[in-house]
């Protein structure tokens, strides 16, 4: 690929970019919350109160594992924009539509492969 087809490909997603790295930052501050969360402990009352610590704890653990995942995935699209392949689907190779990646910015693939690869994955 030619320097001139991916000067106005960096220029289009421009907006994206934006969007990512805010999220990116936003996502980082979180994560370094939720941590802090999870290091706290305290002696529990009471087995319910104990009880409610240790859901509440397995639901924050749960969080920083999807965030950490969805932070992990921002930077491959942040890293894709650099490489300028961003927008394109990995699986097939085709376009990603703009509106896809309004709604996810960090999406890998278009909406087909995404959903075979769904499909797939629950069949295992």
């Amino acid at each position: 690929m030619s320097t001139m087809t991916q000067q106005p490909r960096s220029n289009k997603f421009t907006a994206f970019e934006k969007q990512l790295a805010s999220e990116r930052d936003q996502l980082r501050v979180r994560l370094g919350e939720h941590h802090r969360g999870v290091l706290v402990e305290r002696e529990p009352d009471d087995e319910i109160a104990a009880a409610h610590d240790n859901i509440s704890k397995e639901l924050l653990i749960i969080t920083l594992e999807r965030e950490r995942k969805t932070l992990d995935e921002i930077e491959l699209a942040l890293a894709r924009m650099k490489r300028g392949d961003y927008g394109t689907c990995r699986a097939c190779g085709t376009r990603i539509p703009d509106a896809r990646l309004r709604a996810l910015p960090w999406a890998q693939c278009c909406v087909h492969c995404a959903a075979g690869g769904a499909a797939a994955r629950s069949s295992d």
